[in-house]
């Protein structure tokens, strides 16, 4: 009878480890080896780290402009996502948008507005606020 315990408490405490491995929250990162093209962009539009990623700015406050190379596909079924890195006094808000007229640059020809993406960034009530964070483009 005690093997029977000492093997059902050994199977229960190794399945709860493996779940808690399971359920715990990874780390992100840039380094994403299936997206398309990724980014590590911090307050101040620096990009750290970044994946098929031409040029970075930022424009004004809250808004971060990011222009993806040539070799990433935007047409079809594409997924952008925005993740704030960090901690803040009040809960950010992220959104993304694909040619946005806010990101629009003297500099750069005309086909590089479809390859562009802004990333928004607001606080509460809206306000726009600096914040770091991943962009990855799957």
């Amino acid at each position: 009878m005690n093997t029977i315990r000492r093997f059902a408490t050994a199977t229960l405490g190794a399945t709860a480890v493996a779940a808690a491995g399971l359920l715990a929250p990874v780390a992100a990162s840039a380094e994403t080896p299936f997206a398309q093209a990724s980014a590590t962009v911090e307050a101040d539009g620096s990009v750290t780290h970044s994946k098929h990623v031409d040029d970075a700015w930022h424009p004004s406050r809250g808004v971060y402009c990011v222009l993806v190379n040539q070799l990433v596909d935007l047409d079809g079924d594409v997924a952008i996502h925005a993740t704030p890195i960090g901690r803040y006094d009040h809960p950010r808000s992220l959104s993304v948008e694909r040619g946005a007229r806010v990101c629009v640059r003297r500099d750069l020809h005309r086909s590089a507005a479809d390859r562009t993406i802004a990333v928004h960034s607001q606080a509460g009530y809206r306000l726009p606020a600096e914040t770091a964070f991943y962009l990855t483009v799957s």
